[in-house]
């Protein structure tokens, strides 16, 4: 049994609200994965790399943790999926390229990314795709200078974050996550008391967040694609 820490997304353990805000970056990049051979870095407990496998040729899931790769590989199981322990520093030993990397709510949880991006580069092949998340500071930290998220080191706010990526990427296309107008509308409800919000969500709910691609200084999280 996996510890529920805080530091990744446990489906028993989680509130619907954040499974579904996290689940988005997957449902965006499976359009990108389909038929493609893809790793999955800090897969965690796996459900993500379960999703993209449904459409992708093949899915590899890392994670450092051996409880979190544990569960995975008995939690989920396809023939085209598979679960290893990797450290995020040991990136440049796995010896193969990928077509599609993903990368989700993952960057946050490291001190410095540079030299992380630079072997995510590495392991694309030519025409390959980097698809990264990372929640913004301005909503994750409301300001202040140390991340309120113990497990985060570094949060990004938008022009950082993309001139982060731009060192490391020759194209990067950034979106951003928000709460959808109907969510918004709930939130209000049960501010007054009106309704049980949380008793609402649910994982495959895509009516609860909408992704965008203008005025990203102000959303929840920062997806972006990236290209050598």
């Amino acid at each position: 049994m996996i510890e529920n820490t805080g530091e990744r997304i446990l489906l028993e353990k989680e509130t619907p609200l954040m499974i579904s805000r996290h689940f988005c970056a997957y449902r965006f990049a499976r359009g990108y994965v389909a038929g493609k051979k893809v790793l999955d870095i800090g897969c965690g407990e796996g459900y993500g790399s379960h999703y993209l496998a449904e459409s992708a040729s093949s899915v590899r899931g890392i994670d450092y943790s051996r409880d979190a790769i544990s569960l995975a590989a008995d939690k989920y199981r396809k023939a085209n999926l598979r679960f290893s322990v990797l450290d995020v520093k040991d990136l440049s030993t796995i010896g193969e390229r990928f077509s599609a990397i993903c990368s989700f709510q993952f960057i946050e949880h490291l001190a410095s990314a540079e030299v992380f991006l630079a072997d995510v580069a590495g392991l694309l092949d030519e025409e390959g795709v980097f698809i990264c998340s990372t929640p913004n500071k301005i909503d994750a930290s409301k300001g202040s200078a140390t991340p309120f998220n113990k497990f985060h080191l570094k949060e990004y706010f938008y022009a950082e974050f993309n001139e982060l990526l731009r060192r490391h990427f020759a194209q990067v296309e950034l979106f951003g996550l928000k709460r959808s107008l109907r969510l918004n509308f709930l939130r209000r409800l049960k501010k007054i008391g009106l309704y049980p919000t949380r008793s609402f969500y649910r994982l495959d709910d895509s009516s609860n967040f909408t992704i965008v691609r203008n005025k990203l200084e102000t959303a929840l999280d920062f997806i972006a694609v990236c290209k050598r």
